[in-house]
């Protein structure tokens, strides 16, 4: 009978031991390098982050951190929304808790001198990463341009390596964003079409699994409230939040605030109105993209982007303000 006691009590401990380990794991974020979601590192560099809670997780390339959140190696991304859409697709049950950031400029098609027009790309070798957000991009503006996807000779090359590809003429013209745009354009590239002419359309958000939504609300408020915490201080101290920012990007200060320039981050009034009001403009441009993304063949199945949205943790730091 002791023994029977014995062997239940272990076994209890060790479920309670198990439970509390894994209470105890931080939030794992997955990031790639984009001037838009840099505040996060920002907010971890001030220590608004606490590691215990919340750990980023850096990628290089758009595929690798997607294949990450699809295994669950991370609990959470920094995606652009279209890509959201293609999570929910799967069946992944992505949760948006964040609207990071809109892009008005910072996402460009460019390509070199000698291709003056949208129109002189037919024939022409053109760099994009392998994720939606690139393909969305590019066929925008091939739309534009009366072109298809067929026109053109499509590359898929990681973000990171773009600039080398355009440097050794490997390429005519690339699909990128922001710090890569800036590098791009100092080695002489030009804009033929960028995220200003998509007006609302192009919208990073940050996705969490619904499970891990469900499981750690706290360490979700702590990762929301060092973002907010990180875009205050960036707008009251913008000399040494720029400071912080620019090396992780390989920019300099005054490059990285031109690059801002062509983003902008909602506050916390505003997301809460994003994520939670029926009549929300971030669902006309789910829905809107998700029409384009269809007839382009870059989703198989209409999704439901409402179903996403989950305002729950922002009106929890409302209430704590």
């Amino acid at each position: 009978m002791r023994s029977l006691v014995r062997v239940a009590g272990l076994f209890l401990f060790l479920v309670v031991s198990a439970c509390t380990r894994e209470d105890e794991l931080p939030l794992r974020v997955g990031t790639f390098l984009w001037s838009g979601s840099e505040p996060l590192f920002l907010a971890r560099d001030l220590g608004y982050l606490d590691d215990g809670s919340s750990r980023l997780i850096e990628y290089s390339s758009l595929g690798e951190v997607n294949r990450d959140f699809r295994n669950g190696r991370i609990d959470a991304v920094a995606i652009s929304l279209d890509m959201a859409l293609e999570f929910q697709q799967q069946g992944f049950e992505p949760r948006v808790v964040l609207v990071l950031d809109y892009s008005n400029g910072a996402d460009a098609l460019l390509a070199r001198p000698e291709v003056r027009r949208l129109e002189d790309l037919r024939g022409k070798r053109v760099a994009v990463e392998a994720m939606s957000t690139s393909n969305y991009m590019l066929s925008r503006a091939l739309a534009k341009a009366g072109l298809q996807p067929s026109d053109i000779e499509i590359l898929r090359i990681p973000m990171d390596q773009h600039e080398r590809a355009y440097a050794l003429g490997q390429v005519d013209a690339v699909v990128t964003f922001e710090p890569f745009v800036s590098k791009l354009l100092a080695e002489g590239a030009h804009r033929l079409f960028d995220s200003s002419h998509l007006p609302g359309e192009l919208v990073d958000v940050l996705v969490v699994r619904e499970d891990m939504l469900e499981q750690r609300p706290e360490q979700v408020r702590h990762l929301l409230q060092g973002w907010f915490r990180a875009l205050r201080y960036l707008e009251e101290h913008p000399e040494d939040a720029l400071s912080r920012m620019s090396p992780r990007l390989g920019t300099s200060p005054a490059g990285l605030a031109s690059q801002l320039e062509d983003l902008r981050h909602p506050s916390l009034r505003e997301n809460r109105s994003l994520l939670g009001e029926p009549a929300s403009p971030l669902l006309d441009s789910a829905y809107s993209q998700q029409r384009f993304m269809l007839e382009a063949g870059l989703l198989h199945a209409p999704v439901r982007p409402e179903q996403m949205l989950d305002a729950r943790p922002l009106e929890a730091l409302e209430e704590e303000r």
